[in-house]
């Protein structure tokens, strides 16, 4: 990239830099949060806004900056009946069942025990902006484990996350990625919906899915299951199905690169609509490595080793980017836009 911005427009390209390293900041924080949790719900049985606060002992700056970029709006109370009474919830009951090394059980959210609930968002100015969900009552969500590590969940954050999703869904839908069934039972109540073909290569889970979870269904003649890996069956296959939704992925951290190769290998599918969950944080990464491209370019810096996959994407939008010459910011603002980077994620 060939930066030609006049001293006002480097002025408003470092303001972006800071607000870049300050979301960095902020994510690490909820983070560092949400990993203790159940702990500070259990030592301060107060409002989730001050038992942050007092956990970690914030400072005067970091609680100016927590204001200005709306924490405490962004700190939301769930109504837990919603997520009680949901279909799913209410009819795929399976307590403490153990099959092997697999065991379904119920874990709980304590009152006041704050949880990510939605996917991230950005507004106007690029600032990253996060809802934190909490009960004030105790909220249990089913799980499956294996030898004794949780490894899928059903929580209000996927319930939120594929609301979208399960609302467009019709006709004949395809979806990748089978977890504990969350999307394609939601998708077979619909009466819109003829049918939900499952890509799952993981045997094992498919095998528990059909023994424990698919007898609960109250519609299991829409659904349809093929064992392969959902890259190759998007290569090998001309699709005839009228939405696909992917969900192979736990978070950003083991899902960019996944995202990333699904856009790929689904962009000839021209016949079917595709949406991809969580995908407003996945846009958020590589509008990340964008802005890291464009301060490596400011500072003439030049770092070629792919140590992550965040690298990697670094290095391929330099060269998409190479020659591309910017003369405002509003350029950059345009680059940065979803509509921009849901199109990069496609040739990265």
């Amino acid at each position: 990239m060939i930066l030609k911005l006049s001293d006002s427009d480097l002025n408003k390209l470092d303001e972006l830099f800071n607000i870049d390293e300050c979301n960095k900041v902020f994510a690490d924080f909820l983070f560092d949060y949400i990993d203790n949790a159940k702990v500070i719900a259990k030592k301060y049985r107060t409002s989730l806004y001050e038992s942050i606060i007092k956990h970690f002992e914030v400072s005067n700056d970091v609680l100016d900056y927590f204001k200005n970029n709306n924490l405490k709006d962004n700190i939301v109370k769930l109504d837990v009946s919603k997520y009680e009474n949901n279909p799913y919830n209410k009819n795929i009951v399976l307590n403490n069942v153990t099959d092997g090394l697999y065991k379904f059980e119920y874990q709980s959210f304590l009152p006041h025990e704050g949880f990510l609930c939605e996917d991230i968002k950005v507004d106007d100015k690029f600032v990253e902006h996060t809802k934190i969900g909490y009960f004030d009552k105790q909220y249990k969500y089913l799980t499956l484990s294996y030898d004794n590590n949780i490894w899928m969940l059903i929580t209000p954050h996927e319930i939120n996350t594929m609301n979208d999703a399960i609302n467009k869904a019709s006709g004949d839908v395809i979806t990748f990625g089978l977890g504990l069934g969350y999307f394609p039972y939601m998708c077979s109540l619909k009466d819109d919906v003829t049918s939900v073909t499952i890509i799952e290569k993981d045997e094992n889970i498919i095998n528990l899915f059909k023994k424990h979870i698919l007898p609960l269904f109250e519609h299991k003649e829409k659904i349809i299951i093929i064992n392969d890996d959902a890259i190759n069956y998007s290569k090998s296959n001309n699709f005839k199905y009228n939405y696909g939704f992917v969900d192979l992925w736990r978070d950003t951290n083991d899902g960019l690169k996944l995202y990333i190769d699904m856009k790929n290998a689904n962009a000839l599918q021209l016949s079917t609509t595709f949406d991809y969950w969580i995908e407003d944080s996945m846009l958020q990464i590589i509008r990340r490595a964008m802005i890291a491209m464009l301060f490596e370019t400011v500072n003439q810096i030049n770092i070629e080793t792919e140590e992550t996959y965040f690298d990697y994407v670094v290095n391929r939008l330099k060269k998409i980017y190479e020659k591309v010459e910017i003369y405002a910011f509003d350029q950059i603002e345009k680059i940065l836009s979803d509509k921009t980077i849901r199109y990069l994620s496609e040739m990265i």
